[in-house]
């Protein structure tokens, strides 16, 4: 297991590679574009946790552990159920040992919105002590689950994206679009207007 520094190290190190693309998001653009739309093309092969009900979608791929996620997660609080937008939370169990099991644990849970919040709610309060997501691991994972983890990850990698979290959505004009990292106040304004 790695220590809590070598984490820290490796979130700081991923905030770090993010930066750049974060403050040239419009310079990016075209790029980001032409990932979110290779994502958007194979998204039926993704399992999500949907939040809300309505039919605008924001794709989210976030890992159990990541403080970046977190974050995200925190500052849609106040957006989740309104203006007809449903946020789609795509676990992924890369940053460290405990992710894969934390997002099998999810998964496989009876509710995994409800467990999903829980990882969330109790961030870095698990009972077990470890830093990040506060549900316990999965102590097993089913063939299923593992299966759509691994299905998770290859649209991640099908794109070569890097860092947590990334969104994703359509536009009103039919465009994809993408961003990645925690995005600013003004950045989720956009995102909420722009998807479809």
């Amino acid at each position: 297991m790695p220590s809590p520094q070598f984490i820290h190290r490796r979130h700081l190190l991923r905030a770090l590679a993010a930066a750049p693309l974060m403050a040239a998001w419009p310079a990016a653009r075209a790029q980001s574009a032409r990932q979110a739309e290779g994502i958007l093309a194979n998204i039926s092969k993704a399992t999500f946790i949907a939040e809300g009900t309505g039919q605008r979608a924001l794709y989210i791929f976030f890992d159990p552990n990541c403080p970046f996620c977190h974050e995200l997660f925190k500052k849609l609080r106040a957006f989740v159920g309104k203006d007809g937008v449903q946020f789609r939370w795509i676990p992924l169990g890369m940053l460290t040992p405990s992710s894969l099991p934390k997002a099998a644990a999810i998964l496989q849970s009876p509710d995994p919105l409800t467990a999903f919040h829980k990882n969330e709610n109790d961030y870095d309060f698990a009972a077990n002590g470890q830093p990040g997501g506060g549900i316990e691991p999965a102590e097993s994972i089913t063939p299923k689950v593992r299966a759509e983890l691994a299905a998770n990850l290859a649209l991640y990698n099908s794109e070569k994206l890097f860092g947590v979290p990334v969104v994703i959505w359509r536009k009103a004009d039919g465009r994809a679009d993408m961003m990645i990292g925690v995005p600013s106040d003004a950045q989720i304004q956009i995102m909420l207007k722009q998807a479809r």
